[in-house]
C-alpha cells in the first residue's frame, strides 16, 4: 500500500508541472493579444487625432505623445509618425489604382497634383506603434522576446 501512494505522489508531481507550464502559457498567450489590442488602440487614437487638421498633421510629436499617453499599462514603447501626400489618379472613379505619392509641405498643400493625376494633393497622417513583448518564463522552441507592432493611418480632413 506505501508503494501506491508513492507512485500517486509521483505521478502527481509530473502533471501538475505539465498543468503549470499550460497555465502559463495559456496566462502569456491571453497577454499578447492584449498588448497588441492596446497598441492598436494607441496607434488608432494618434492617427485620428492628426487627421483633425492640417495643423494636427504637422504636429509630428504631439501625435506620438499621444500614442504613448495610450499605453501607460505597457513598458518600452515607441512611436514613429509622420504626414505624406499622394496625387489621385487620372480617373476620380478608379478606385483600384494606387494614387501617386509625392512631397508635400503641409502649409501649401493647395499646389496641383502633376499630368496623368488630377487635383489637389490628398493629405496623408501615418503612426506606427511598437513594444516588446516578454513571456513569463521560458517555453522550448518559443523566443521569450517578440516585437508587437500595429501601424495605421488615415486622410487629413
Amino acid at each position: 500500500m506505501n508503494s501506491r501512494k508513492g507512485s500517486v505522489f509521483v505521478e502527481f508531481a509530473m502533471l501538475f508541472s505539465v498543468l503549470v507550464l499550460l497555465v502559463m502559457a495559456a496566462g502569456d498567450f491571453g497577454r499578447i493579444f492584449f498588448d497588441g489590442i492596446i497598441v492598436q488602440n494607441s496607434a488608432a487614437t494618434a492617427v485620428h487625432w492628426g487627421s483633425i487638421s492640417t495643423g494636427h498633421a504637422a504636429s509630428i510629436s504631439k501625435m506620438e505623445a499621444r500614442a504613448l499617453q495610450d499605453t501607460d499599462t505597457l513598458t518600452d514603447v515607441t512611436a514613429i509618425a509622420s504626414q505624406f501626400c499622394e496625387c489621385p489618379p487620372n480617373d476620380p472613379n478608379d478606385f483600384t489604382t494606387p494614387g501617386t505619392i509625392v512631397s508635400c509641405d503641409l502649409a501649401g498643400v493647395e499646389g496641383t497634383c502633376t499630368s496623368g493625376t488630377y487635383g489637389y494633393p490628398r493629405v496623408y497622417v501615418k503612426i506606427r506603434v511598437e513594444t516588446t513583448f516578454q513571456t513569463i518564463g521560458p517555453y522550448p522552441g518559443i523566443p521569450q522576446n517578440s516585437e508587437v507592432s500595429r501601424e495605421a493611418y488615415m486622410r487629413v480632413q
